[in-house]
């Protein structure tokens, strides 16, 4: 197999799972969730934009492309980002990755309930081995979660999966794809721009310590992950590429143990690990489901 497309989903998905690491420290530099969000989109689609011009992408979209764009990039994916930096103020931050991670699940059962795609036998006893992880991750002996964090976790599983599924039914297949994230970037920054108005508005960036957490989470883990997961497909294929993604959450579980001193139960780790059994048995299974 192709060792440097390996390297490249590798890099991918755990860019992706510091996330955590770059948010939180902002936050506590006294950054709203809010403003880290709209900081981190900002230099994300202007960097971005600037790399996409020197490659000579067209940045040319219709009306409905451009409608279809608000929706996902606003309200899908850019609820993906607040809902989760949200859970981190109550739940770890590894978990809360481990629950996003759900997403393909999520993908299966929204092409299954509306596109009427029936899921194999194989899809549906991951679906059962998701339940039962997130289940044993949120209320295990003697370290229940937080049930609004767990709320806000899994409201990132359906609004992502809704993203995934919504990119690849609607016009905006049509689109070169570094076309498509450089406005569901841009989308996602105008939006929180707005949204933080109504929350106190956007602190300047007041720190070095804070600017370069801010710079990070958009060159590292949104700029850097997103490049890569596009040659990771190119080189492994999207298949394969999904189920190193596991990288992603387990990358956030040794941030969270290990930089912010979480502790996670053995019936946790035990709900982790079926959660990411569950997700790449959905990915080998449930082929015409891709992301």
């Amino acid at each position: 197999m192709n060792s440097k497309g390996i390297a490249y989903a590798i890099i991918s998905s755990a860019t992706f799972g510091l996330i955590p690491l770059f948010s939180v420290a902002a936050m506590n530099g006294g950054q709203s969730p809010f403003s880290v969000l709209f900081y981190r989109f900002l230099f994300s689609a202007v960097l971005f934009g600037v790399f996409i011009r020197i490659k000579r992408v067209s940045f040319r979209i219709s009306l409905k492309q451009f409608s279809e764009l608000v929706v996902l990039g606003g309200l899908c994916y850019g609820g993906t980002a607040l809902f989760l930096i949200l859970s981190y103020g109550f739940i770890p931050t590894g978990i809360a990755t481990t629950i996003n991670f759900l997403y393909p699940v999520m993908v299966a059962l929204i092409v299954f309930a509306i596109y009427k795609e029936k899921p194999t036998l194989g899809i549906a006893l991951a679906i059962v081995l998701s339940l039962i992880g997130v289940g044993l991750m949120a209320w295990s002996k003697g370290a229940t979660l937080n049930v609004r964090g767990v709320v806000y976790a899994l409201i990132t599983v359906v609004t992502y999966g809704f993203y995934i599924v919504g990119l690849n039914k609607s016009s905006l297949r049509e689109l070169n794809g570094n076309t498509v994230t450089f406005y569901v970037l841009f989308i996602a920054a105008v939006l929180f721009f707005v949204v933080a108005q109504f929350f106190g508005g956007i602190p300047a960036i007041t720190s070095v310590r804070v600017g370069l957490n801010l710079v990070s989470l958009a060159v590292v883990a949104t700029i850097i992950s997103n490049l890569t997961l596009v040659l990771a497909v190119k080189a492994i294929g999207s298949t394969t590429t999904s189920v190193l993604g596991s990288m992603e959450p387990l990358t956030a579980l040794a941030v969270g143990v290990f930089w912010f001193g979480e502790r996670l139960t053995l019936w946790q780790t035990v709900g982790v690990m079926l959660v990411v059994a569950s997700v790449s048995m959905v990915v080998l299974m449930g082929r015409r489901v891709r992301g």
